[in-house]
C-alpha cells in the first residue's frame, strides 16, 4: 500500500499519511495505564508471558542484548519491523517476535536500550515459516516497565 500511495500521491503525502495512520492506531494513554495495571497482575500467573485485555494481546517482551544485530527494517507496507525477545515463543530458532509499528520513532524507542523490558499491546499472530513457527506482533501501544 505504501508504494502505491507514493506512486499516486508522492512521497510527502505518503509519509504524512503514514504518520496520521500511526496516530489513529495509538491507544490513549489512560487506557494504556489500565492495561498496565491489569497486565502486571495477570502476567504473574501466565505461563507464556502473554495475556488478553479485551481485543488486545499483551506480551512481555525485551529488547535484545545486542539490538544492532537486528536493525530496524521498513516493510513494503510502510510499517517498521523490530525484532524483540519473547520467551513465550515456541520457535526452534529462538524466542524472537517480529514487532510491526506504523512509525519509526516507536521502532527506535523499542530498539534503543539493550535488555529493556516492555509490555507490548496489539495483536499477536502465529505463522508457519520454513517448517517452524514464527510470531508477528502488530503493535498498537507500548508500555515501558520502569
Amino acid at each position: 500500500m505504501s508504494e502505491v500511495l507514493k506512486r499516486i500521491f508522492g512521497e510527502d503525502f505518503q509519509e504524512r499519511y503514514q504518520r496520521a495512520l500511526a496516530r489513529a492506531q495509538q491507544i490513549p494513554s489512560e487506557e494504556l495505564e489500565a492495561i498496565k495495571r491489569f497486565a502486571v497482575e495477570a502476567l504473574k500467573s501466565s505461563e507464556d508471558f502473554r495475556v488478553r485485555y479485551g481485543d488486545f494481546d499483551v506480551i512481555l517482551a525485551q529488547t535484545p542484548a545486542e539490538p544492532g544485530k537486528f536493525p530496524i527494517l521498513r516493510a513494503s507496507t510502510g510499517y517498521y519491523k523490530v525484532a524483540m525477545l519473547w520467551p513465550g515463543s515456541k520457535s526452534i530458532r529462538g524466542p524472537l517476535v517480529s514487532v510491526f509499528t506504523a512509525d519509526r520513532s516507536t521502532a527506535e524507542k523499542l530498539s534503543s536500550t539493550p535488555n529493556k523490558a516492555w509490555l507490548l499491546v496489539g495483536r499477536l499472530q502465529e505463522r508457519r515459516w520454513q517448517g517452524d513457527v514464527a510470531y508477528i506482533f502488530r503493535l498498537r501501544g507500548v508500555i515501558p516497565l520502569d
